[in-house]
């Protein structure tokens, strides 16, 4: 999930648990809550950094309770007694934890998922129902925080006072609201998979399917499918009548097994891609030196991520020995 989606959750949540806290807690947990992302800046290094460090280390509960008492610990120094007791250490530790793994439950539901067990669990745990950036979300989050105050301001206008602290119920409700469409997601998520895996693809049955999330709409999936000879890029249209509920797509069929397909699966570049990628596919074309190997993942494409995709490059000469290896950028104009 984007950045501001995790401040504006992050924000709701402390005045759900916390209604009466001073706003102080507000200046904690909203940098607490978006703190994981910062291995986003990982992509400024390299392709090769990125994909080791995003979702991986930020995004683990191990992570989440450092971050806590990262938090927790300089506000007991710094704070004076009498703020400890308008605000206690325990709240704020508690306060960011929450935050965080609201931050790790929202990120979970995308399909680049998260190492959630990092150290002991290398594995993402990746829900596919969300897309990358939910209007609809920010919608719910944007009027919970507004229109309390407007509320508010109309009530004051008229010389009525608030009984409960000021958006605490909208931040309930808005919350409740967020989960039931987390909810709808899922089971148009899981609709959308049954399509997929329920058709054949160029006359074979499909080995494994996914579908991606679309920006804004609920019954449109970008769906991938793999059979022996070809990876299939699909739309799956959720209601549609049967004929129409899958178009025909895009076959793009697998390179004949071969030596350097091997050997280029084998170098230390493409173990360490294959072991993240959801759909890899290879692509073997023939150069002015020789041949060159590319092995990108469907997934970036159809979850909507190709301005940050990973892919790797192999280079042989002309008697099949390897020139180079690399994680580069996919870049708009890469080969399909």
């Amino acid at each position: 999930m984007d950045i501001g989606t995790h401040a504006l959750a992050s924000f709701v949540l402390s005045r759900a648990v916390l209604p009466r806290a001073p706003k102080l807690l507000w200046a904690l947990t909203i940098p607490a809550g978006v703190i994981a992302d910062l291995d986003t800046l990982s992509a400024l290094f390299s392709p090769a950094i990125y994909l080791q460090c995003y979702r991986t280390y930020s995004h683990s509960l191990v992570a989440s309770l450092a971050i806590a008492v990262i938090f927790a610990l300089p506000y007991r120094a710094w704070a004076s007694s009498e703020l400890r007791q308008r605000l206690p250490v325990s709240a704020v530790f508690v306060a960011v934890l929450l935050v965080q793994w609201l931050h790790l439950a929202m990120d979970a539901a995308q399909w680049q998922g998260i190492a959630l067990f990092w150290p002991f669990n290398h594995a993402h745990i990746a829900a596919g129902w969300l897309p990358s950036m939910d209007p609809w979300i920010i919608t719910i989050l944007v009027a919970t925080i507004l229109l309390p105050e407007f509320f508010h301001l109309v009530s004051s206008e008229i010389g009525v006072k608030d009984k409960k602290p000021r958006g605490f119920v909208a931040a309930i409700i808005g919350l409740v609201f967020v989960a039931l469409y987390v909810g709808l997601r899922a089971e148009l998520h899981a609709t959308a998979v049954a399509q997929l895996r329920d058709r054949n693809y160029a006359g074979e049955s499909p080995r494994r399917v996914a579908a991606f999330s679309e920006f804004t709409s609920l019954v449109s999936w970008n769906g991938l499918a793999e059979t022996e000879s070809a990876l299939h890029e699909v739309t799956a249209r959720i209601n549609s009548p049967r004929g129409a509920a899958l178009d025909l797509g895009v076959n793009l069929f697998k390179p004949e097994p071969s030596a350097l397909l091997q050997a280029a699966q084998g170098t230390q570049s493409a173990k360490r891609f294959l072991s993240v990628a959801r759909f890899p596919r290879a692509i073997v074309q023939n150069t002015d030196s020789g041949t060159q190997i590319q092995i990108r993942d469907l997934s970036y494409a159809a979850g909507g991520e190709k301005s940050r995709e990973p892919m790797v490059v192999v280079d042989f000469d002309p008697a099949g020995k390897t020139i180079s290896e690399s994680i580069s950028w996919a870049g708009r104009d890469a080969s399909r």
